[in-house]
């Protein structure tokens, strides 16, 4: 079952749906170059996705670029 704003299965296809998200994740990221703070603040994740679906999608995407959590930690001086 689905809540408002959100798709059921069947919408999209896998590759269409990964094709889109990468799309907008490289769009996000540039903007984000020229003004990451107004961008965060804009997006509202808090408000957008839990802590959960936050963490299953940056896993997929670190593991997909092959970024382990030292190298991680290392690029935000963590």
């Amino acid at each position: 079952m689905t809540g408002p704003g959100e798709a059921g299965p069947g919408v999209m296809s896998d590759a269409e749906l990964a094709e889109a998200m990468a799309l907008l994740m490289r769009e996000y990221a540039r903007r984000s170059e020229e003004g990451a703070e107004a961008l965060a603040r804009a997006a509202g994740w808090a408000e957008r996705l839990t802590a959960t679906q936050t963490a299953v999608v940056t896993v997929d995407l670190l593991r997909a670029a092959e970024i382990t959590s030292f190298e991680l930690a290392a690029m935000f001086n963590v």
